[in-house]
């Protein structure tokens, strides 16, 4: 047995690595504060405005020619650096704005001066996770929410899963007491039906997603984009109920950025103090190159909300380092970008965290490490025709332990290396852009539980091709269709999926989206099997029916969205959207024990056909630096007949209601005010048997969670800065009532808001 995690309750190694990650910042801040100089013979100030006058903050300032980008400050101003004497064009868009752009002229001896203005309208963002492809997102012909950098900042998010759940029709959720486990559902479909993408690259293999979402550095995510329903043929089949793509951070000037924060959670012992530290580094030597070093360290202290001696949020002390380097070459004609990351996550959930796990009467204890890096080609061969070239590699390791009554071989290995290569070549025209692509991956599974009888050794390698055509086929009609053809050693044969979508702008103001799609899910190893809960005192360990069969989908959307105009300063819009989801051949977990094994057995089966229906109605509104959004939904999750645990038709842990409203509102003097709402219906949530006497099917209570923030900048000098952050996450302190107690209780038997109220300050230092 090891000697190093496993050993403790908690790592010694935070003082080192805290100290380690210091280290790096006292290096970068020595070669970066120097160089945020503004060269007088050749560069570009500006300012951003409204069509009133008024300094527009955070636009997003784009030098065509390098594809560098700036935000502009609190006052509107901009500086693009080290820009070469030339005709070059901007282009300049924010939130609630309309796209402007300006062709101006550098001299050798002076920097040009600019002031762009801009109307205030919706849908002007440029997204690629629709159609893989940069557009307006008014253009684009699918239903694509995006999350700016500013909301991530506004709601003092550290990972992906804070960053996302405030987004409409997205639900965040926990699946576990013991370790906290969480998911992300898109249209009331469980986690795996979504797929997650890094720069459009989907690396968070099997294994990372047991715990991927709260793995991923929120400070290195510049933007996200959210597409419901199948999306484009270019992604993979398995993207039933959407894709959530992941724009990593590009730096736009020389600087160091370094935050600090600390959170309070109140539990039954009292409040928990949780320290979090994080750095950032852009360098940017030249103007066609740029380099970003960032690292972050999160220590989350366990949380016993209920007093009965064991975690309901567990211990989480999360290291991540890593590289992103890009560079433009063939006079801005290609790019070249890489990437390299580490992520170390050690997870302890139970009670007793003092003693080794194996000493403790309930332990979910994981020590996980992943390594990736990924290199990718772009290039513009001519005005028509462009292609890119992508190689990803990703290596997940993690060692558990998951056990009851100081079981000491309850000890476990899973090994998951991952390969991902990626080719598509589009061909642009004066109507629209015609894609070809090539996809292969290779995809280890190496999991080994003797405790419980279980080993899994499997490959799973996949081909796939796919064609699509995005065109504009009227005045006011935009037409995306396209097949993919998907090959899996896990499915006989190839499964053919076609994908189709239809926008309509019969007027300025209203745009009508239909789309359809179909899917599959290969019967290969999921994040559901890796993950052991521990429910009644024992391990819950789901296993494959022998002739699983794939699961087919076909998902079919309609929006209506109407953006009236109200006056030159204020930009409203309404929308609606209907989804419809089937599914065949449904995965679904049925209970299928042997009192004979230590081990609660679960049998993943095939069970019939599903149906997921419903409609989201959203609103939003933005007037100067106000943005108010909010949606609400209601849908209906059903089994084809009921399921022969509890004779239900109603599919699990998806509530019929469900909605979110939230207000930013950056204030003059650097004041930034936020304030949101997320509402959970009622669902059904199954109850096993432990602390409680039998299984029993629950009818879960609403929950209405809020929070709040406040955030004041501080200018010090030039573009250099301090931002001090204070929020109350869960105000009204929502929180599962129900809990199972003591080393019996059903661990997956936990729903509603993740984490009880806690209270967040911060400091961030931008040099």
């Amino acid at each position: 047995m090891e000697t190093s995690r496993r050993e403790r309750g908690r790592p010694s190694a935070t003082t080192a690595a805290a100290t380690s990650l210091w280290a790096i910042v006292a290096a970068l801040v020595a070669t970066s504060v120097s160089a945020v100089d503004c060269p007088a013979d050749a560069g570009l100030h500006g300012t951003v405005r409204s069509l009133s006058g008024k300094p527009v903050a955070d636009a997003a300032v784009t030098l065509t020619t390098s594809a560098r980008t700036v935000a502009t400050g609190e006052d509107g101003r901009f500086c693009l650096f080290q820009v070469e004497p030339g005709v070059h064009r901007l282009v300049v868009f924010a939130d609630g704005y309309g796209v402007a752009e300006q062709e101006f002229l550098v001299g050798g001896q002076s920097a040009a001066q600019v002031e762009i203005r801009l109307r205030a309208a919706f849908g002007e963002e440029v997204v690629i996770s629709a159609t893989r492809t940069g557009k307006r997102l008014a253009d684009v012909p699918l239903h694509v929410q995006t999350v700016r950098r500013s909301q991530i900042e506004g709601v003092v998010a550290r990972t992906l899963a804070d960053a996302v759940e405030w987004t409409r029709g997205v639900r965040v959720e926990s699946n576990c007491q013991s370790c906290n486990t969480s998911q992300i559902r898109l249209l009331g479909l469980e986690g795996p039906y979504s797929q997650v993408l890094v720069d459009g690259q989907p690396t968070v293999s099997s294994l990372a997603m047991v715990y991927g979402i709260e793995q991923l550095p929120a400070r290195l995510i510049d933007s996200i984009e959210v597409v419901r329903g199948g999306g484009s043929p270019a992604y993979g089949a398995g993207a039933v109920a959407g894709v959530i793509n992941l724009i990593p951070h590009h730096p736009d000037h020389t600087h160091v950025e370094v935050s600090a924060r600390s959170s309070r959670m109140g539990g039954a012992g009292g409040a928990a103090r949780s320290p979090s530290y994080s750095l950032v580094a852009d360098l940017i030597p030249g103007s066609s190159r740029a380099a970003t070093f960032y690292g972050q360290v999160d220590r989350e202290a366990p949380v016993d909300v209920d007093g009965d001696g064991f975690t309901d949020v567990s211990i989480r002390d999360l290291d991540a380092l890593g590289a992103r380097y890009h560079e433009f070459l063939f006079d801005g004609a290609a790019r070249l970008a890489v990437d390299v990351s580490y992520v170390s996550e050690f997870r302890r959930g139970g009670d007793q965290l003092h003693l080794p796990a194996q000493h403790a009467q309930v332990a979910e204890q994981l020590d996980s490490h992943r390594k990736g890096v990924t290199a990718s080609w772009l290039q513009t061969v001519t005005p028509r025709w462009d292609w890119r070239a992508t190689v990803s590699h990703a290596a997940a390791e993690r060692d558990s332990y998951y056990g009851v009554g100081g079981d000491s071989s309850a000890f476990g290995m899973t090994r998951n290396p991952l390969w991902i290569f990626d080719a598509h070549v589009d061909r642009g025209g004066e109507r629209g852009t015609l894609s070809f692509g090539l996809q292969a991956s290779d995809d280890v599974i190496d999991d080994r539980q003797p405790a419980y009888g279980r080993i899994i050794r499997e490959g799973y390698r996949s081909t796939a091709a796919f064609v699509q055509d995005d065109r504009k086929v009227a005045d006011g009609v935009t037409l995306l269709y396209g097949l993919r053809v998907d090959r899996h050693s896990a499915v006989d044969g190839s499964i053919v999926s076609p994908r189709a979508a239809l926008m309509w702008t019969p007027r300025s103001d209203l745009t009508l989206r239909v789309s359809h799609s179909a899917g599959f899910r290969p019967p290969a190893v999921f994040d559901e099997q890796l993950h052991i809960a521990l429910l009644g005192g024992e391990a819950m360990v789901v296993r494959d029916e022998p002739g699983l069969r794939e699961e087919t989908s076909v998902s079919r959307m309609l929006s209506v969205e109407w953006r009236p105009l109200v006056g030159e300063r204020t930009a409203m819009a309404f929308d609606s959207t209907f989804f419809d989801t089937t599914i065949a051949d449904l995965f679904h977990n049925r209970e299928a024990d042997d009192p004979a094994t230590p081990e609660l057995e679960f049998t993943r089966t095939n069970f019939g056909r599903a149906r997921v229906a419903g409609v989201e109605v959203g609103w939003s509104l933005r007037r100067g630096r106000l943005a108010v959004d909010a949606g609400y939904g209601w849908q209906r999750a059903e089994f084809g007949h009921p399921e022969p645990d509890f004779g239900s038709t109603r599919m699990f842990r998806t509530p019929e209601r469900y909605g979110t409203a939230s207000v930013r509102w950056p204030l003059s003097g650097g004041l930034d005010l936020f304030a949101g709402l997320r509402y959970t219906g009622q669902m059904a949530a199954p109850h096993y048997a432990g602390y409680i006497a039998e299984d029993r099917l629950e009818l879960t209570p609403g929950f209405l969670a809020v929070d709040v923030g406040v955030s004041r900048r501080f200018v010090l000098r030039g573009d250099r800065s301090i931002v001090g952050m204070f929020a109350l996450k869960n105000l009204t302190d929502e929180y599962q009532q129900d809990l199972d107690r003591g080393p019996l209780r059903d661990a997956g038997y936990v729903y509603g808001p993740r984490f009880p109220r806690s209270v967040v300050v911060g400091v961030k230092v931008d040099l």
